[in-house]
């Protein structure tokens, strides 16, 4: 299992700490179920399986099918939905996507700071 979250994860592009604020476990523990250290929580399991839009046998290397029937329509939607952004992304040269997705990362990361609150005191600004 070490290697299919940890997989995914750094797909995203996502540090550990990241991560574990939204599947609500400390990094500590995150980092123990990427190693197997400690065995994962059923809810855990289920949370982490969601948001990466992965079966819970995917995770637990008991199948190499990543989606369900259902799972694999909330992806169809998904790329529907972000086609055309897709189809410009896609015809770019590696140079501008890595580009691209550098800046997304840091969009996003900058985005969970502000969702933690983490620099939002408007008075340090003065």
């Amino acid at each position: 299992m070490e290697s299919r979250i940890k997989m995914l994860r750094e797909k995203r592009g996502l540090i550990q700490e990241l991560l574990a604020v939204e599947i609500g476990v400390t990094q500590q523990m995150l980092s123990k179920y990427e190693k197997d250290i400690t065995i994962i929580k059923v809810d855990v399991l289920k949370r982490i399986a969601e948001y990466f839009n992965v079966t819970t046998d995917y995770l637990l290397g008991l199948s190499d099918m990543k989606r369900d029937l259902s799972g694999q329509i909330k992806m169809n939607e998904t790329l529907d939905e972000y086609y055309d952004l897709i189809e410009v992304y896609r015809r770019m040269d590696g140079y501008d996507r890595e580009m691209v997705w550098s800046i997304m990362q840091t969009v996003g990361k900058t985005a969970e700071k502000r969702k933690r609150g983490v620099g939002n005191d408007k008075s340090s600004d003065l």
